[in-house]
């Protein structure tokens, strides 16, 4: 049997269970005497791809060194395919699946990876999930976790817009690009008050989208030019500062 039969033989009743590297390669060296230094768990991944091997057996979804998750061959995965080249410290992006299909992208000497709408359509739904847990069962309040509430507002742009994520967070002061316009999300929790833009990168992106978090529900307040925003906002130390009645009142204007 090849390492590949051997996984399944010994987890295909374990599906979608978490299993470590470590585990699996004490059992099969018990069981088939198979050497654990030819066990190689990431070259078995749906979404980790790894230079030198043949990417069409899958059996897991990479977490991390310690936990994979088992999902069995043929699995309906959709997801992003991940490589970390050698040298490298931060992953990139090679390819996806939809519903298992696979598709790797073409290589270019474009640094921006376009993300296929269904798959901001996945991590949306995989960040509004983790949101529901922080706020209904770790009862975190939405001025806590800001980060994760930013970036949920991110997807809603994209997918508003049928725009892409930009390749690195806060990357040259945008965060989605749509039909060559540039554009920086702001997202609050806040009910009143002030929503800043930082004016040493205000010329780095060209249009504001603004959501707001109320009543378990994202709100866009504004989607339109930046210089709207700037026209209307006071100015406080190296920001600009934009009341949000102010912005509900734009965009109803803007939106007649």
């Amino acid at each position: 049997m090849t390492i590949f039969e051997q996984i399944k033989s010994l987890l295909d009743n374990r599906l979608e269970e978490i299993v470590s590297p470590v585990e699996v390669k004490k059992t099969l060296q018990a069981i088939y005497g198979t050497n654990p230094e030819s066990v190689i768990l990431s070259d078995y991944c749906y979404n980790r791809y790894n230079n030198g091997i043949d990417f069409n057996n899958h059996l897991f979804e990479y977490i991390n060194r310690s936990s994979y998750k088992y999902l069995g061959e043929g699995s309906a995965f959709t997801g992003l395919i991940f490589q970390r080249p050698k040298g490298h410290e931060r992953e990139t992006i090679v390819g996806e699946w939809i519903n298992g299909v696979k598709s790797l992208y073409k290589k270019t000497n474009d640094t921006e990876t376009i993300v296929s709408r269904e798959q901001i359509m996945n991590l949306y739904n995989e960040y509004q999930r983790i949101l529901r847990y922080e706020l209904n069962i770790l009862n975190c309040k939405p001025t806590e976790i800001r980060h994760l509430i930013g970036r949920v507002g991110e997807f809603i742009c994209a997918i508003k817009t049928n725009g892409s994520l930009s390749h690195q967070t806060n990357q040259h002061g945008f965060d989605v690009i749509s039909k060559g316009r540039r554009i920086s999300v702001k997202t609050t929790a806040q009910k009143s008050g002030f929503i800043p833009i930082n004016q040493n990168t205000f010329k780095d992106f060209d249009d504001l989208f603004i959501v707001q978090y109320a009543n378990d529900d994202f709100h866009v307040l504004y989607n339109g030019p930046k210089e709207l925003v700037e026209s209307n906002s006071r100015t406080y130390n190296g920001k600009y500062e934009v009341n949000i009645n102010t912005i509900k009142k734009l965009n109803q204007e803007r939106t007649r």
